[in-house]
């Protein structure tokens, strides 16, 4: 996968269909877990922190549910086009910040499901089939956060 063009509206890459075929596939599983409420604060309990609490857990699954909405139009069939076995796959800026958010969350999402290893290599010989799975969706979500972060400093 490597940068080709980078203008002001967005960013071109060239993928090979391996990659091509992979980020589709990674982009699909998310989300990779079901929305978890998250608890604003152990200590106040008071009324106040209730009515918090159901707000930003509301605010997040809106949220989330919106970024899926946005994971699946990323992959659409127009954002990719094939020229000499190679796919050149089209971001606008804020769609790349979106596509760099989706492939966090599915890295430490993925993370969190490995038990949080202080190691990213972790030993996988001892995984089951369930966790090497997620295994995998770590690395290949790291792999591709690298490209669309760095690529365009390693042009030249």
């Amino acid at each position: 996968m490597k940068l080709v063009k980078q203008t002001q509206k967005g960013f071109q890459y060239e993928l090979d269909r391996e990659d091509a075929d992979s980020l589709r596939f990674l982009v699909k599983q998310f989300p990779l877990t079901a929305f978890s409420p998250v608890d604003v604060s152990k200590t106040d309990c008071g009324a106040n922190a209730v009515e918090r609490e159901k707000l930003v857990n509301e605010s997040l699954r809106a949220h989330r549910k919106e970024l899926k909405r946005k994971a699946r139009s990323l992959m659409l069939p127009e954002k990719f086009r094939t020229l000499d076995g190679k796919q050149f796959f089209r971001l606008s800026l804020g769609a790349r910040e979106t596509m760099l958010q989706i492939l966090n969350d599915i890295r430490v999402e993925s993370w969190r499901i490995l038990g949080e290893p202080e190691e990213p290599d972790v030993n996988i010989f001892g995984l089951s089939k369930e966790k090497f799975k997620y295994y995998h969706f770590m690395r290949l979500a790291g792999y591709f956060e690298y490209h669309f972060l760095n690529l365009e400093e390693e042009r030249g």
